[in-house]
C-alpha cells in the first residue's frame, strides 16, 4: 500500500512538470492546484486497466474555443504588412538592379573616355628618350610638342603607321582588324604613336595570356567591369557569378560592352571605340583557347555589321590564330609588318648614335628587327652588342635543334628519338634557306640588299621536311615566320645568320648525313621488330 502511494505522488508530480512547461502561465494555477480525494484513483501496477483520458479543452491544446477567441482584425492586419513589406523589397530590388545595370555601362563608358593628360604624356616621352640617352639637358623643361618631334625622329615612320592611325583614329569603317604581325617587328611601338596622337581617348588596351582567368581579370580590368561580383542582389539571384568559368564572364563583358553602343550614341560620339587585344598567340591552341577567340570574333563580326560601335584589333606572332578565324571572318583585313630595310635600319641608328662609325656592321648582322636595333643602340659598344646577340641566337639554335648522330635506340627513349627526327628536318629547311640567300646574293650583285630574306611558299616547306606538322611548331618557337599569303621566311636576320654560321661550319654536311643514316637505321629496327612480335 505505502508502495502504490509512492508511485501515485510520482506520476502526479511529473503530470504537473510536462503541462507547465506546455501550457500559459495562466494555466499554471490549475495544475498547482491541490488535488482532492475524489480526483484520485488508485491503479495497481500490475493492473492492465488503463486511465481514462481527460478530454477537457482547459488542459489539452487546439480545444474547440480557441480559434473563435481569435481576432480577425489582427490577421488582416499581419497580411497587410506582409503584402507590404514583399512589395516593398520587390520594387527596391528592380530599383536597385536597374541602377546597376545603368552604373555598369557608366563605368566601361569612363574607361573608354580616360585621356592621357599632357603632363602624363611628357612623363612617356622622357621615359622612352632616356632609354638611348637622348634626354638632352635642354630637353628637361622642353615642351610636348618639342618631345613628341624628338620622339619621331627616333622612331621612324612605318609604312604601316597611316593604316594603324587610320583604325585608332575611327576613321577607317569600324571592322574587326587584325593586325597579324612578327615579333618584335615594331606593330606595339606603332600602336603607341597611334595612341599618342588620339591621347588614348576612346581605346582600351591589353594583352593576352594563357590562362582564362587571368585574362578575364584583366579584360575586367580594362572595361572597368567587375563580372557581377559587386552585385548585392544575393536574396534574388541564383546561380552564382563565377559558376559558370572565364568564358560565361566573358561573355557577359563583351555583352556589356554591346549594350554600350546605345549609351554612346545617345552621348554624340562621333567615331567608334577600340578594343585593342595584342599578343593573341599566347592563348593555349586548345579547345578553350579557340573557343575564345571565336567568341570574341563573333562580337567583332555582330558589331562590324551593326556600324561603327567597336573595332577590334588583334596582334599575333603566330599563323595558327590567322588560320582559325579566317575561316568565319568576312570584315577582316590582314597586315603584315615587315623589318626595316638596310638604308631605314642605318638611319635609324644614325639618329641615335651619331658618333657611331660601325653602323654598316651592326646593321649586317642584326638586320632591321626593331627590337635588335633597340638593344644595340643602347650598348656602349654596338658591334659587340650585335656579335652577342648573335652568339645567343646559335647557342639557342644548337640546343633547340641539336644533332645528335649517336642516338640510342631503346623504347624508353622514343622522345629523343622523334626530337632527332624533327632537328633533322628543321636544319634541311635552314639549309635551304641559307642557300636561297646566297644564290640571291650572287644574282643580284652590287643591287643586292643585304637585309632581304629568303621566301619559299609553304608547300615547297612541306616537301621539303616532309611532315607538315613541323611547320607550325617553327613558327611557334619563331623560327620561321609565316605571312598571311602562305609564303614562309626566317624569323629575322638575326636567325638567319645564326644558322648560315652554323651551317658553314667544316663538317656540318656530314653530321646531317649521319643523322639521317642513324634514324633510318632505327626506324627499320623498329619495323623488324614489330614483324617479329607479331609472327
Amino acid at each position: 500500500m505505502i508502495m502504490q502511494q509512492l508511485y501515485l505522488s510520482t506520476c502526479v508530480r511529473r503530470y504537473s512538470i510536462a503541462y507547465t512547461r506546455r501550457f500559459a502561465p495562466s494555466l499554471l494555477d490549475l495544475v498547482r492546484t491541490p488535488l482532492r480525494k475524489s480526483d484520485v484513483r488508485l491503479y495497481s501496477t500490475h493492473s492492465r486497466q488503463v486511465p481514462p483520458a481527460d478530454n477537457s479543452s482547459s488542459f489539452l491544446p487546439g480545444g474547440g474555443d480557441t480559434w473563435s477567441k481569435v481576432d480577425p482584425s489582427l490577421v488582416v492586419d499581419i497580411a497587410l504588412k506582409t503584402l507590404v513589406g514583399l512589395g516593398v523589397i520587390f520594387i527596391g530590388g528592380n530599383l536597385y538592379v536597374s541602377w546597376y545595370k545603368n552604373n555598369v555601362l557608366s563605368k566601361i563608358e569612363a574607361a573608354f573616355n580616360e585621356t592621357w593628360d599632357d603632363t602624363y604624356l611628357v612623363g612617356l616621352i622622357k621615359q622612352e628618350l632616356s632609354r638611348f640617352d637622348l634626354l638632352t639637358p635642354d630637353l628637361e623643361h622642353a615642351g610636348l610638342q618639342r618631345l613628341a618631334g624628338k620622339l619621331y625622329e627616333v622612331y621612324p615612320r612605318r609604312q604601316d603607321q597611316d593604316f594603324i592611325d587610320s583604325i585608332v583614329k575611327g576613321e577607317k569603317a569600324a571592322r574587326p582588324d587584325g593586325g597579324f604581325v612578327m615579333q618584335g617587328a615594331g606593330k606595339s611601338g606603332m600602336l603607341f604613336d597611334a595612341m599618342l596622337n588620339i591621347r588614348k581617348e576612346g581605346l582600351v588596351f591589353l594583352e593576352a595570356h594563357p590562362d582564362l582567368e587571368v585574362f578575364r581579370l584583366r579584360l575586367g580590368s580594362a572595361l572597368n567591369y567587375e563580372f557581377s561580383e559587386d552585385l548585392q542582389a544575393g536574396l534574388f539571384q541564383r546561380p552564382d557569378p563565377r559558376s559558370c568559368g572565364p568564358a560565361m564572364d566573358i561573355e557577359r563583358g563583351t555583352e556589356a560592352l554591346d549594350k554600350l553602343h546605345d549609351v554612346a550614341m545617345r552621348r554624340g560620339r562621333s567615331r567608334p571605340l577600340v578594343l585593342v587585344i595584342t599578343k593573341i598567340q599566347n592563348f593555349y591552341n586548345d579547345d578553350q583557347g579557340r573557343n575564345l577567340l571565336l567568341q570574341i570574333q563573333q562580337y567583332a563580326e555582330r558589331w562590324a555589321l551593326r556600324g561603327s560601335i567597336v573595332t577590334v584589333v588583334f596582334t599575333t606572332d603566330d599563323i595558327w590564330p590567322y588560320t582559325l578565324l579566317r575561316k568565319a571572318a568576312t570584315l577582316m583585313d590582314v597586315r603584315s609588318v615587315q623589318d626595316l630595310d638596310w638604308e631605314m635600319s642605318k638611319r635609324t641608328l644614325l639618329r641615335r648614335r651619331p658618333d657611331a662609325g660601325n653602323v654598316n656592321s651592326v646593321v649586317h648582322v642584326v638586320g632591321g628587327r626593331q627590337s635588335y636595333l633597340n638593344k644595340v643602340s643602347r650598348a656602349e659598344e654596338m658591334l659587340q652588342a650585335a656579335e652577342e646577340l648573335l652568339r645567343l641566337e646559335k647557342a639557342w639554335l644548337e640546343s633547340c635543334l641539336g644533332l645528335i648522330p649517336d642516338c640510342d635506340i631503346d623504347q624508353d627513349v622514343v622522345k629523343q628519338f622523334l626530337q632527332q627526327k624533327w632537328s633533322l628536318h628543321c636544319w634541311t629547311l635552314l639549309r635551304e634557306f641559307v642557300r636561297l640567300y646566297k644564290a640571291g646574293q650572287e644574282e643580284s650583285g652590287d643591287s643586292w640588299d643585304p637585309l632581304k630574306l629568303p621566301v619559299i611558299p609553304s608547300w615547297r616547306c612541306q616537301q621539303i621536311m616532309t611532315r607538315p606538322d613541323y611547320l607550325d611548331e617553327l613558327d611557334r618557337l619563331d623560327v620561321v615566320y609565316i605571312d598571311m599569303n602562305s609564303n614562309v621566311q626566317p624569323d629575322s636576320m638575326l636567325v638567319l645568320r645564326a644558322a648560315l654560321d652554323i651551317i658553314e661550319k667544316e663538317g656540318f654536311d656530314e653530321l646531317l648525313e649521319d643523322v639521317r643514316c642513324r634514324i633510318k637505321e632505327i626506324e627499320s629496327l623498329w619495323q623488324r621488330r614489330i614483324v617479329t612480335e607479331h609472327v
